[in-house]
């Protein structure tokens, strides 16, 4: 059976999909989220979202947050040329979604603001600040000596 294709067993009168297939995949996903049920996380990831970037400067009131992260193999890994040591393997991707109040959802990619997002709810306690709604101002912050820019927040 190829890599992509489903396989149909009969068990008794119901058939059964079998997905160990699709499951194969080489790409990781740790899935981090305040919402316990199935099908809500289900279609957080197939609806429209607003995107971050595109509300720079805004406030929002965060009820509920789902934090992707996906680390799949380098094709070819990243090698020192002068030591021979592999520096790095793999890729990592995030995807950051965020619910308001009334159910809008906003979605980014960016690294340092799912990080930041990450850092809040786990160190300083905001995952149960969530239940009444954290209000956020999503920012651009510096990053770096170069004077780049990252998407972030700060709390209200």
């Amino acid at each position: 059976m190829e890599n992509n294709e489903l396989e149909v067993k009969q068990n008794n009168e119901n058939a059964v999909l079998d997905f160990s297939a699709v499951s194969n995949s080489k790409v990781k996903v740790e899935t981090r989220s305040t919402i316990k049920d199935s099908k809500t996380l289900f279609n957080l990831e197939t609806t429209g979202k607003t995107m971050l970037n595109d509300i720079v400067g805004e406030s929002i009131r965060v009820k509920d947050v789902l934090i992707r992260t996906f680390e799949k193999p380098l094709e070819q890994p990243v090698i020192d040329e002068e030591t021979g040591e592999i520096i790095r393997e793999s890729e990592r991707t995030v995807s950051c979604i965020l619910i308001d109040e009334s159910g809008k959802q906003y979605a980014t990619g960016s690294k340092t603001f799912t990080f930041d997002m990450l850092k809040y709810l786990g160190q300083y306690g905001g995952a149960s600040n969530l239940k009444d709604g954290v209000d956020i101002k999503i920012i651009k912050k510096a990053v770096g000596k170069n004077g780049n820019k990252a998407l972030s927040f700060e709390l209200l």
